[in-house]
């Protein structure tokens, strides 16, 4: 009798696809993170961090308020320019910072391929009396009920 190899390896980090694994500690270099890290750095310094974009998000919808809804003036006018230049320039920080986060995404996705998906074959009429949540997952759905 023939037993096939396992198609997976037992880590510290989880059971991961062998195929995968091979292939990456042939080729992926693991330096590219540190590098992502020091890119993400510089990326934020730029735009001033996060808390700026969250700044600016909310300046914004202060002044899309007024502007709007007729709310009264809550942004002092001679702090900003107009509201499309501050919209702008928020478009541009978000640009680049999701310039830098595909960037790692990139390089993040070669170990995310190295999950391993194990066939379970479960059957949830098996186990009624555990009272099994039967919630499904559904991409882009949200929650859905069976």
């Amino acid at each position: 009798m023939h037993i096939p190899p396992a198609s997976f390896r037992v880590t510290p980090y989880g059971d991961v696809d062998a195929k995968a694994l091979d292939s990456l500690r042939a080729s992926y270099d693991t330096s590219q993170l540190l590098n992502l890290v020091d890119r993400l750095d510089a990326c934020l310094a730029e735009i001033g961090g996060v808390g700026s974009i969250r700044d600016d998000f909310l300046r914004l919808h202060a002044m899309a308020m007024t502007l709007l809804e007729g709310f009264p003036l809550t942004v002092v006018t001679s702090d900003v320019d107009s509201i499309w230049e501050q919209a702008m320039a928020l478009q541009e920080d978000i640009s680049a910072l999701c310039s830098c986060l595909q960037a790692g995404s990139k390089h993040v996705a070669p170990l995310a391929g190295l999950a391993h998906h194990h066939r379970m074959d479960y059957q949830p009429d098996q186990h009624r009396d555990n009272e099994v949540d039967q919630t499904v997952f559904k991409a882009g759905d949200g929650l859905e009920q069976p």
